[in-house]
Parts: C-alpha cells; sequence; structure tokens
C-alpha cells in the first residue's frame, strides 16, 4: 500500500481510507497498521528509515556532526529556525543511507549471486562497465579492492526537477540517486537498484553549495570504503563489504555543480579546462567554440590549412589540450578556488567538490560524465529549429549573419541593407524551403511506430506554423538517431545531409548496447572530422559548449 501510495502520489487521506476498508474485511485482532502514521513505523524496523539534517537556509552549512546543537549560521549568521520559533527549521535536508541498503541486496541468494557476476567480456567487446578502462584501471590501482568481486562499485546521478508542477511557485528540488555497477548486463541500471540517497531542498538550486549538502554522502562512502560486515546468503557466511564511488553521470549543468568547474563562458568545458580557444561572439554575446576543433586534427590533416573555410585567413598548427590526471587537476583546484581576481580569465573552479576527500578519488580515471541523452537532445533541438528557421529559435539570426560577416569567408550568406532600413538575410544553404518543410511535417503526421518504441510525434505535428510541439528527451533522442537522415533527405543539398547523417550514427554508436574498443578508437579520429565539417556548414553563433562536448563523446564511452 505504502508502494501504491508513492507510485500514484496517493493523498494521506484516501491511504487511511483505504486501510479503514480492508480494516473492515479483516478480523479484529489484525496487526494491520491503522493509519500512515504507523505504517511509516513498522518500515523503521526494516532498515529504511531516512535522517533530518537541518540546513542554513543559504546552503552555507549543514547543522550537522560538531554543529547539530547550533542555531545559528556561522558563515551568514542566518537562524537556522523559522521567526518566532524555536523549533521549526527553515530548511531540511533529507538523508537515506545506502550502507543498509547495499547489505540488504546480499541478503538475497539470488541477487547476492548476481552482485558477483560481473567480468570483462571474452569478445573484445564492451557489454558492461568492468570492459571498460575506467573500471579497469581502477582495478590496478587498487587490486586489493579488485580481489573481492563482491566489492561494490557505485555511479551517482542528480538532477533538479519541480515537484509542484509548472503552474506553482518557481522551486526546486535535487535528488541524488545512487546505484550499484556490480550486476551483469540485463539487470544494471534497472529503477529497483538506483537508490534515492539524498533530496536537497529548494528553492534555489544549490549551486557550488552541493559539496557541502553531499557530505554526510561522503562520510558514508568513507566508511564504505573501509568496509562493513555484511552476510552473504548465496555463499552463507559474512565478508567485509567495500563500497567505492567510480563515476557520475549529469547534465551540463549539474555537472557543472557537481565537479566544481562552472559550465558557463569561454572555459565552460570542464574536459579541455582553461585551455580552450572559445571566445565570445562580437554581436551575439556569447562564448563560442567555433573554429576550436581543428586542433584535435592530426597534424597533416588538410582541413588545418584551408585558411579561409572556417575563419578568415586562418590555419591551425595548435597541438589538443592535454587530460589533466587526478592530482594535477587537485593541485590547480587548491590553487584558483576562491581567486575571484582570475575567475573568467584563468580558470572557472568555484569550489572543491567534496568526494575529494574520498582517497582513492586523484586515482579515478573519468570522475565525471557528460550525460548522453542530454547532449543528444540539445544538439539535435539546435538541428531542427535551425533547419527549419524557426523564429527566436534558431542559430542563423541577425546576429549570427552579423558574427558570420566578422569571421568567416562566406559572402554568399552576408546580410543586405535594404531601402527600408530592414536587413535582407539570404537564404543559407542548410535552411528547408517553406514547401518542402509541409512535405516533411506531413511524414511527421503520417509515422507511426511499434508500441512502446516512440512517442506520438504526429500528435504535436502543426502545419500552420510549421512546427513540432511536445518532443521530449526520449523524442529527439528517436529523431537524431532513427528519422532525421530519412526526413532532411533530399531536401538538403547532399554534402550537408551527409553530415547529418554521419552525426546521427556516430549517435546510434555510442548509444549501442555493445561497443567494440577499436570502433570507438576510430570514433575519436572521425568525431574531429564530423564536427569540422559541421563548422563549415552553419554559422559560428551554431557551436556552443553542447557543440563542442561531441568531441569528447567517444572518450567517455
Amino acid at each position: 500500500l505504502v508502494a501504491l501510495k508513492a507510485q500514484y502520489n496517493m493523498s494521506i487521506a484516501h491511504f487511511e481510507a483505504n486501510l479503514e476498508l480492508i480494516h473492515e474485511l479483516l478480523p479484529p485482532e489484525s496487526k494491520l497498521p491503522k493509519d500512515f502514521y504507523q505504517s511509516k513505523k513498522l518500515f523503521e524496523g526494516l532498515g529504511m528509515a531516512y535522517v533530518k539534517i537541518d540546513v542554513c537556509y543559504n546552503n552555507c552549512m549543514l547543522y550537522y556532526k560538531d554543529n547539530e546543537s547550533e542555531d545559528k549560521c556561522d558563515v551568514c549568521g542566518t537562524s537556522c529556525y523559522e521567526d518566532g520559533s524555536s523549533k521549526v527549521p527553515r530548511k531540511v535536508l533529507r538523508y537515506l543511507p545506502i550502507t543498509d541498503r547495499l547489505q540488504r541486496l546480499y541478503l538475497h541468494e539470488h541477487t547476492a549471486q548476481l552482485l558477483r557476476s560481473h567480468y570483462p567480456s571474452k569478445s573484445g567487446k564492451m557489454v558492461h562497465p568492468c570492459d571498460g578502462e575506467a573500471w579497469q584501471q581502477f582495478d590496478k590501482d587498487f587490486p586489493d579492492f579488485k580481489s573481492d568481486p563482491r566489492n561494490v562499485r557505485l555511479a551517482f546521478a542528480t538532477d533538479g526537477f519541480t515537484p509542484f508542477g509548472l503552474m506553482a511557485a518557481p522551486y526546486s528540488c535535487w535528488p541524488v540517486f545512487v546505484t550499484p555497477l556490480n550486476f551483469p548486463p540485463c539487470t544494471i541500471m534497472k529503477s529497483e537498484y538506483i537508490f534515492l540517497a539524498l533530496v536537497i531542498p529548494g528553492p534555489e538550486h544549490p549551486g557550488k553549495k552541493l559539496g557541502i549538502l553531499m557530505q554526510p554522502l561522503v562520510d558514508e562512502l568513507m566508511s564504505l570504503w573501509e568496509g562493513v560486515d555484511t552476510w552473504d546468503a548465496s555463499l552463507k557466511k559474512t565478508f567485509k563489504m567495500r563500497a567505492a564511488y567510480l563515476w557520475s553521470v549529469h547534465d551540463f549543468p549539474a555537472y557543472g555543480n557537481f565537479a566544481g568547474w562552472s559550465t558557463h563562458g569561454r572555459f565552460a568545458c570542464p574536459v579541455c579546462l582553461c585551455d580552450t580557444k572559445a571566445f565570445t561572439l562580437r554581436y551575439g554575446h556569447k562564448a563560442c567554440w567555433f573554429d576550436c576543433h581543428r586542433r584535435f586534427l592530426p597534424r597533416g590533416h588538410q582541413f588545418r590549412f584551408q585558411s579561409n573555410a572556417f575563419r578568415k585567413d586562418t590555419v591551425v598548427l595548435d597541438e589538443p589540450p592535454r587530460i589533466l590526471t587526478g592530482e594535477e587537476i587537485y593541485a590547480q583546484m587548491s590553487k584558483f578556488v576562491g581567486d575571484t581576481k582570475t575567475y573568467g580569465k584563468l580558470h572557472n573552479w568555484t569550489h572543491v567538490c567534496g568526494l575529494w576527500q574520498l582517497p582513492y578519488f586523484p586515482k579515478l580515471l573519468l570522475p565525471h560524465n557528460i550525460d548522453m541523452m542530454h547532449n543528444e537532445k540539445n544538439v539535435a533541438e539546435v538541428i531542427w529549429n535551425t533547419c527549419f528557421d524557426v523564429p527566436d529559435k534558431t542559430k542563423d539570426n541577425v546576429k549570427a549573419r552579423k558574427d558570420l560577416a566578422d569571421i568567416c569567408n562566406r559572402p554568399s550568406q552576408h546580410l543586405k541593407l535594404k531601402a527600408n532600413g530592414k536587413w535582407d538575410k539570404p537564404r543559407a544553404p542548410f535552411c528547408i524551403n517553406k514547401d518542402d518543410k509541409q512535405k516533411i511535417l506531413k511524414w511527421f503526421q503520417e509515422l507511426k511506430f511499434p508500441d512502446g518504441y516512440a512517442a506520438n510525434i504526429r500528435r504535436g505535428v502543426n502545419l500552420l506554423q510549421r512546427k513540432i510541439f511536445g518532443l521530449k528527451s526520449h523524442d529527439y533522442h528517436i529523431f537524431m538517431e532513427r528519422l532525421l537522415p530519412v526526413a532532411f533527405r533530399g531536401f538538403l543539398p547532399h554534402d550537408i545531409w551527409l553530415c547529418l547523417a554521419e552525426l546521427s550514427f556516430l549517435y546510434r554508436q555510442l548509444c549501442a548496447k555493445e561497443l567494440r574498443k577499436d570502433v570507438i578508437n576510430s570514433l575519436e579520429q572521425q568525431v574531429v572530422v564530423l564536427v569540422c565539417k559541421l563548422e563549415k556548414i552553419f554559422p559560428p553563433g551554431f557551436f556552443n559548449p553542447i557543440k563542442h562536448l561531441i568531441i569528447h563523446l567517444p572518450r567517455e564511452a
């Protein structure tokens, strides 16, 4: 009943009404709880209780451990309690310990066997995280942890959402999820094995204070690294279970909060860090990564020497940025965090993430990952809006054309001033004309998918406005990987269509259930050429940090 209450958002009154109805069918001596409060008390015996920790209203500190008895923030001086009350906290962090839940997995014989069934693939394909370099490097660095396959590797994820609906007052709540990576491919990442560890309250997003709010979870990871006694139901004996954080997966804004590197401005890329050639557009006034990717090409590649295909009169001889080790990143972070004079000029460090307290964290090969689905959704949305020339959403607007004339040598796409003082914008080769837009949208109206494969996209088609409304992340995932090459074929010049089809195939390969290492190594080279081809097609304003991150996706895969 409690599960149904959570699944269908049942009110407490509704829950207790159901209990009352069930009690009428049961004998008087029944021990079924009589209300919601008693039901929650019953669950406490299962070790599923959560801890409430008072938080400074400005997220400056936790009233936790040595600070638990304080009633005023040590940083900003804000009172812990509501005005006029001495016991009602202004903000509360919900913390759900993960140790008991990890131990409970080993209490079931079948689940305990699954947790030991992670072994590198013998076929040469990557089908499980243990086939990746990050897992294998961790095993090399910590052979004592590797020696027992029951030790648990953990992945984290967090993002903000509005719990009260779009029509309510703005409120951003941030849950932090933890999932074990030991399970086999058929079981890993299933909903029953994804644990809610923290519920970070709003109303504002935590920003650089996220590390402070995650401190209880970091402390628990420290104890799990030392190990806890756990009963293994499959082997019928107790063992010392250890657990380690391996990586996290986030969308781009949450990545910055989690890693301590601001994802805004010229240094937005958390992989290249401050070794980037990004610049600010003169008219668009935004950070741009146009022509920042030829440096990733092989030294003798022809694109490096094409002086007018990218920026005017520019050849590129620079080498790609070096990927720093964990120790180098920590040294740079310790040097610059708190230095506001050089922020945005030499670095983008905002804070030191609490995970650096873990003794093994500097050794992690890939501590943070870019969420593939969010990147794919953003890229697909921009391609659709730009090729369809959607007003207020296209990256080919008047400001973009002015920046194009300032940066590139493409006279056929320059703006022309008409006699009435307005700008005439010549149609770019990547823009689909009006009649062809109608044909593509009518095709979408007739499109059908197998049950459960994708949403009913045709319901959102509007022929009058020549738009598709209501597309979600998974809809853009299907559009990018399956529909884009078919929908645009014959309506764009062949070289532009071929480039977009290659981008579609790149995402399809990266999202495959099985990956070959030689294919991924090949994609690392091909993706650079592909992004350079996109730079020869679209205006500089198209290339925000999301498009730049495409370069790093094969390496993270």
